[in-house]
């Protein structure tokens, strides 16, 4: 009997060793957005999760959370609470306000001028920013452009002049609205959605592949191509737990997202389709002229000094980054 209760409790202690020691050596780490399942975005996070995955081994996987709010999500990734998030600049602007310049009021002139100067001038500086913010940035992507969608109809600044539309909470955000000259309203994602379908907004702006996975496209049917603001998608870790990964795990993280280019064309490509799918439910898709478009940068004016008043200096070094970047460009294409 004696025999057998030591061999019981030796039993016993195998498997709680043999137990422990699984549950350490598996570190989930979380992936957190408010990207809607079967959005392009959404695809890249589960891309670059794939790719994690097969080749992290058994010691660390990660794992795709949704959060609905990206201000709160940022902060939860500064603080450590959540391991590694994306958004879009505008959404970590009022975390880390310098990130606010590249969602400027009519910053850009073109698609080629914005994707060279950030690739080759911007970013650096960029990483920088959200490095001294206690974030690693690990990957770059295009969420497009933010335009104007509303219930009827919101081709010019006079079409939608003061009624109720949501202003996001960005300053660079702030800043367009408010020279349009609508009845401002701040409200988050969600009270956003339950604002257009109670009738307490007429509208608002998000990027088309985004907006269409959402509630809005079924209570403000009409989008219009304004352009007025362009939004980069960052991914970012916590500072501190990346500096404690180790070096090969670091370096998966960054192998393992999707690169800049390929989010871009995977941008470009669902966007077309989401067009033809949006137009034949019933959306009205408005495409407008160079001169359409310029009678809203008309109407907002410039911005930016105000904006960079307002902000840290941080965010006039990033502006300035662009500024070279434009120059550089066109230098090339001489």
């Amino acid at each position: 009997m004696k025999k057998l209760t030591t061999l019981a409790v030796f039993s016993a202690l195998a498997a709680t060793v043999s137990f422990s020691g699984t549950v350490q050596a598996a570190e989930t780490m979380r992936i957190a957005g408010s990207l809607r399942p079967g959005s392009m975005m959404d695809g890249i996070i589960q891309t670059f999760i794939t790719n994690f995955n097969k080749q992290a081994g058994d010691d660390y996987k990660i794992e795709y959370q949704l959060v609905a709010n990206d201000q709160e999500m940022t902060q939860q990734v500064i603080r450590g609470r959540l391991e590694i998030g994306t958004t879009g600049l505008a959404g970590s602007a009022v975390s880390i306000p310098p990130a606010a310049v590249l969602s400027m009021p009519y910053l850009w002139d073109n698609d080629a001028q914005r994707r060279w100067a950030t690739d080759n001038v911007v970013r650096p500086a960029l990483e920088k920013i959200f490095e001294e913010n206690g974030l690693v940035v690990i990957g770059l992507g295009d969420a497009g452009w933010s335009n104007m969608f509303c219930k009827t109809t919101c081709s010019t600044p006079d079409d939608i002049a003061g009624q109720r539309f949501r202003i996001p909470p960005a300053a660079s955000a702030r800043a367009f609205w408010q020279n349009v000259g609508v009845n401002g309203v701040q409200l988050s994602l969600p009270d956003f959605f339950t604002g257009l379908e109670q009738g307490m907004v007429e509208g608002g702006d998000l990027p088309f592949t985004f907006y269409v996975t959402t509630p809005a496209a079924q209570f403000a049917k009409t989008y219009t191509q304004t352009h007025q603001y362009h939004h980069e998608q960052i991914f970012f870790v916590n500072k501190r737990f990346y500096d404690g990964l180790p070096a090969e795990i670091q370096a998966l993280l960054k192998s393992s997202m999707p690169s800049t280019d390929e989010m871009r064309q995977r941008q470009d490509d669902d966007e077309k389709a989401q067009v033809s799918k949006f137009e034949a439910d019933g959306g009205k898709f408005v495409t407008l002229s160079e001169e359409q478009q310029k009678v809203w940068a008309d109407k907002v004016g410039d911005t930016h000094s105000a904006l960079l008043k307002d902000l840290p200096a941080a965010a006039t070094t990033l502006y300035e980054a662009v500024q070279d970047g434009k120059r550089q460009y066109a230098e090339k294409n001489k």
